[in-house]
């Protein structure tokens, strides 16, 4: 009888690591202490030439007037590929089984400069490492959906960071309003 037991879990074991070899892993650094981000708004310039969809909402709001003082945001990212040689993957017996048969990873990076002039005065960064996992059965998740995931991350650690700092930047900001 406990035999029985043991035969009935296999599939549902072997399905756990099948759906688990496709999964993307994201690390995101920094780390904000405070998980309740709050919202905020800062009214400056801002420099970026990108979908609006991708800027920190702290700077989303409505352009403030031209000053010496402005943001600027810009990100990057990178793909990197390992494919498995064909060799061993057409002659891995595990691969049948769901076992990830290559791993592709991407970096995507953020960064918002507090600039007066040329001159650089603060900055905040921000990147999200993703990797993910394909199989025989599964390709797991595309480039253009992690990129969007990253990007979408990096710009809301980028607006708690700056929502963190609004007392500052807001000092920062009225002192070139009234030099």
């Amino acid at each position: 009888m406990r035999t029985i037991t043991v035969c009935r879990r296999w599939p549902r074991a072997l399905a756990c690591v099948t759906l688990a070899g496709c999964a993307t892993s994201i690390t995101l650094t920094p780390q904000l202490l405070d998980k309740q981000i709050r919202s905020c708004r800062l009214h400056a310039a801002v420099q970026y030439d990108g979908k609006p969809e991708y800027l920190p909402a702290a700077l989303g709001g409505e352009r403030g007037p031209p000053g010496s003082v402005a943001f600027r945001y810009s990100f990057e990212a990178q793909y990197g590929l390992n494919p498995v040689n064909t060799f061993v993957a057409f002659v891995n017996p595990l691969e049948l089984f769901g076992f990830p048969v290559s791993s592709d990873n991407m970096v995507v990076t953020g960064r918002v400069d507090v600039v007066r002039g040329d001159a650089v005065i603060r900055s905040y960064g921000a990147a999200a490492a993703m990797k993910r996992s394909s199989t025989l059965f599964s390709e797991g998740e595309s480039f253009t959906d992690m990129r969007h995931r990253g990007l979408m991350l990096v710009r809301d650690n980028l607006s708690g960071q700056l929502c963190h700092d609004e007392a500052l930047l807001v000092a920062m900001l009225k002192s070139d309003a009234n030099p």
